[in-house]
Parts: C-alpha cells; structure tokens; sequence
C-alpha cells in the first residue's frame, strides 16, 4: 500500500481511496490554477481549470457507481478469469445456437421427414417430380 496518491495500485485503486484521490487532485488542479492565475499565465490556469473539473466529474461517477469490494489482488485476478469464462460460455452458446437455427435444427420440425431443401435444377412451380 502505498502513501503516495500518484501511486496508488491493487486493493488502493478502488472505491473510497479512488474518490479520496480525485478530491485531493480536484483541490491541487484548484491551487495550481489560482497560482497561473497569479502569474498571468492564461493557458496553464485554463488547462488546470479542465483537469479540476475532469477530477469533480470522476467523484460523481465514483459515488453514483456500484460500490466495489476490496479483494487481494489473486482474488481479483480468479475472479476475472471466471468472469471471462463466463462470458466466453455465453458467446459460445449464442454462436451455436445461431448454427442450430441456420441449419434448421432449432426449432424442430413437426415432420422432419418430409423436408427436403431445394436441390438446383428448374424450379417446378409447386408440381413434385
């Protein structure tokens, strides 16, 4: 765990700590720009000015959000590779499911004996040779 905010990794980037941290850069970006401001330098102040309200733009985002566990990073880790499986399953069962319907297998049909595709040839207009 580290102190520097600049740093923050794992288990600190999450939640609580990630608010934390774009409050505190909210209120650097404030004091920079009002040392631009000083200074007279019109570019610095309006660049610090968008990244102040980047920052309050990402707490709403942060508090509105669903809120996050705190897991070991292993744990984070096990729990996206089964969200991965998981997702890779779904899109397996879509993809085959699109196969069985373009195969004519899904749904079944009431008579499957007696569909036969069109195989080539002149069409009959209805009449079966």
């Amino acid at each position: 765990m580290s102190t520097d905010p600049n740093r923050m990794t794992g288990a600190d980037w999450i939640a609580e700590s990630r608010h934390a941290y774009c409050i505190a850069m909210a209120a650097r970006m404030e004091t920079a720009r009002a040392e631009a401001t000083a200074r007279g330098d019109r570019d610095a102040a309006r660049r610090r000015d968008l990244l102040r309200t980047l920052f309050t733009a990402e707490t709403r985002n942060i508090v509105t959000g669903e809120p996050k566990r705190i897991v070991p990073d292993e744990e984070a880790v096990r729990l996206r590779v089964a969200e991965d499986e998981e997702r890779a399953s779904q899109e397996h069962a879509a993809y085959l499911a699109a196969a069985r319907k373009r195969l004519g297998l899904d749904p079944p049909r009431a008579n499957p004996s007696a569909y036969r595709p069109y195989r080539g040839g002149l069409p009959t207009l209805g009449k079966h040779r």
